[in-house]
């Protein structure tokens, strides 16, 4: 679009120099120079034309072709899409229709040799049924053919061996005949009463073994409960034999981990670990306090004995094995890794 400007400004255009002179002579005559000096002021106007119309021109065809090109770039995405989307359709659809083709041939041969070997394996297994049917048919008319064999010679000697001993324990068989035609009785024998006296003592018998046993349970419970006190009380009596009357000011220990990890040269990172009934080691302001006690210079740091580093590596081991008590070879990596790792021999400790 053309457009125009105008422009006024007031320049101011500096200026001097000299003018010589003569003048007549009036006396002598002669000639002089005369300086000036001064600031001359202009105003100047100017307007300026541009004419944009061919710009505009080539900006419209611009435009123009950018729309056309936007149009050409959007419908070749377009295409470019669509022909994607198709193509990895129907690669899609070939590698699953090739897959699942794959897997379904090689299902059916597997379960084509599958039966071939049920077949055959059914087929041993009837040959094999039929030789133990066999076997089975045959042990039993050998066992009928034996068995009937020695039946007649069994029973032959235990009716010799019954005869013999019948003869030979006479007395007591003819005893024993007589008893049982004596065993029913009429309420009106003598015998009656023999039997209402039997059940009197067996009941008074079993009342007092009953009493008896009740009594002798009683006597070990008390028995108990004696032992118990006594014990109580000598544990009582010990205790307040320990104990002092009086209030004595003491120390009390608590076992604490300092741990002072090296990363490279110029990196050290402290830490301090102390057990959870200990409250009052847990705040920050005295954990820092303790940090910096460790880290001090003047401290005796020695290995541990040999009888503790003992007692701790027992302890340690027991804690793994609770902790990782699955019997997996990773467990069992796990825990035979831990203790490769762990170094209790080279745990120092402060001397106090």
């Amino acid at each position: 679009m053309s457009y125009t400007r105008k422009y006024k400004e007031r320049i101011a255009v500096p200026y001097s120099g000299s003018v010589s002179y003569r003048y007549p002579a009036s006396k002598e005559g002669g000639s002089a120079n005369v300086s000036y000096t001064g600031t001359a002021y202009e105003d100047v106007n100017i307007k300026i034309e541009v004419d944009t119309l061919v710009f505009d021109k080539s900006v419209d065809n611009c435009n123009t072709n950018v729309n056309i090109l936007t149009g050409a770039v959007v419908a070749t995405e377009a295409a470019q899409i669509a022909s994607i989307d198709k193509n990895s359709k129907k690669v899609a659809k070939t590698i699953v229709d090739g897959f699942f083709g794959y897997i379904r041939s090689e299902i059916s041969q597997q379960i084509s040799e599958l039966t071939q070997g049920i077949d055959s394996q059914l087929m041993h297994l009837r040959e094999l049924s039929k030789a133990v049917a066999d076997k089975k048919r045959q042990m039993e008319g050998d066992f009928t053919r034996i068995s009937s064999r020695y039946i007649k010679t069994f029973d032959e000697l235990n009716s010799e061996l019954s005869n013999r001993i019948y003869e030979l324990d006479k007395p007591a068989f003819v005893f024993k005949k007589e008893l049982d035609n004596q065993s029913i009785r009429s309420s009106q024998n003598d015998l009656v009463n023999t039997v209402a006296i039997f059940g009197k003592e067996g009941g008074e018998l079993q009342s007092k073994v009953s009493v008896s046993i009740a009594k002798k349970r009683a006597l070990d419970t008390l028995n108990q409960a004696k032992l118990f006190l006594w014990q109580q009380k000598k544990l009582n009596k010990t205790v307040q034999q320990s104990m002092m009357n009086e209030s004595i000011a003491s120390s009390q220990y608590a076992p604490v981990c300092f741990i002072e990890t090296r990363a490279d040269k110029n990196q050290i990172s402290k830490d301090f670990h102390a057990p959870d009934f200990v409250s009052e080691l847990s705040k920050d302001l005295r954990k820092n306090e303790l940090i910096e006690q460790f880290s001090d210079s003047r401290n005796s740091w020695g290995e541990i004995p040999k009888e503790h580093t003992e007692n701790l590596k027992n302890y340690f081991n027991a804690e793994i094995n609770k902790s990782i008590s699955a019997n997996d070879q990773h467990s069992l990596r796990v825990r035979d890794m831990i203790q490769k790792i762990a170094k209790l021999g080279s745990i120092q400790t402060l001397s106090i």
